[in-house]
């Protein structure tokens, strides 16, 4: 069953949920999964009571945030939590601060980015990848879209896809971007990364591609986000990023790990095409190397 229509309770994560879909929640229910993914661990141990009490807001209005995030009750809710943190390291998501050493923001910044792939995995949903290859494989033309860090993940796969003989196109100016969308035609596929969803150049580029009939991937952090209601396939990323990470390191990491997914699987599907292609680029490029 595919990852996105299951019932939260029979899934074996809750932590990536709870944040996948933390903006959609009502204002009250966000201080009770606030609190949840702030004190995984003594959140098992109360009740519902309890947890509403420590919140500032009502039983009711905890049990209405746990329905919310897919789960029948509060005893669902911990139960996948449990199984949670029986795989997940006690100091994952630690924030670099001011006095950290070097080391210590080793540690962290590894740490973030190892559980940002481990998160990832538990909701990258199967079907919708093998909805996208799907879809890939009988593309005419892919277009890459992304700003920011994103924009350089788009980058980054359009270079991978062509290298295999594949078109791909990708242009980083916004209005571009835009135009490109508009212009695109049925056959035409276009993949949307965006971590938030919500940047109004990737639901205009969604819009816009739709409407020309193209086909639509969405690789995003956030399953309820604008971009994710518009695209036709969404391929989940389950990244935590703090104010000090403003760069997107870890969420960049999770989407690149996706991207590659969907590389590998066309390159293999078309292997002998794909290893032509791949001698031929290799041999172009390293004609370019200093002598």
């Amino acid at each position: 069953m595919d990852n996105q229509s299951q019932p939260a309770e029979s899934m074996s994560y809750c932590i990536p949920l709870i944040r996948g879909r933390y903006p959609s929640l009502a204002r009250s229910e966000q201080k009770v999964a606030k609190y949840i993914l702030a004190h995984p661990a003594e959140v098992i141990k109360m009740s519902s009571i309890q947890l509403g009490a420590e919140v500032g807001v009502s039983e009711s209005t905890v049990i209405k945030c746990c329905q919310r995030l897919g789960f029948e009750g509060f005893p669902h809710l911990k139960m996948a939590l449990v199984r949670d943190l029986a795989t997940t390291p006690a100091n994952a998501f630690g924030e670099v601060e001011p006095g950290d050493s070097v080391a210590v923001i080793r540690d962290k910044i590894f740490q973030t980015s190892a559980q940002a792939l481990s998160d990832t995995l538990k909701v990258l949903s199967e079907t919708e990848l093998e909805k996208a290859v799907d879809i890939i494989k009988n593309a005419e033309k892919l277009v890459f879209f992304g700003v920011g860090a994103s924009g350089l993940v788009a980058h980054d796969a359009q270079s991978k896809f062509m290298r295999i003989g594949i078109e791909a196109k990708f242009d980083q100016d916004t209005h571009n971007q835009l135009v490109q969308a508009a212009l695109m035609q049925p056959g035409d596929v276009a993949i949307v990364i965006t971590h938030s969803g919500e940047t109004l150049d990737a639901a205009e580029v969604l819009r816009l591609a739709r409407q020309a009939g193209a086909g639509t991937i969405c690789i995003t952090n956030y399953p309820e986000s604008t971009a994710a209601c518009l695209a036709e396939v969404v391929l989940l990323t389950s990244v935590h990023e703090t104010a000090l990470r403003s760069g997107a390191m870890a969420s960049r990491i999770a989407q690149l790990a996706v991207v590659d997914v969907l590389f590998m699987s066309i390159a293999i599907d078309r292997h002998e095409d794909s290893m032509s292609y791949l001698v031929k680029t290799r041999k172009a490029v390293s004609s370019r190397k200093a002598k």
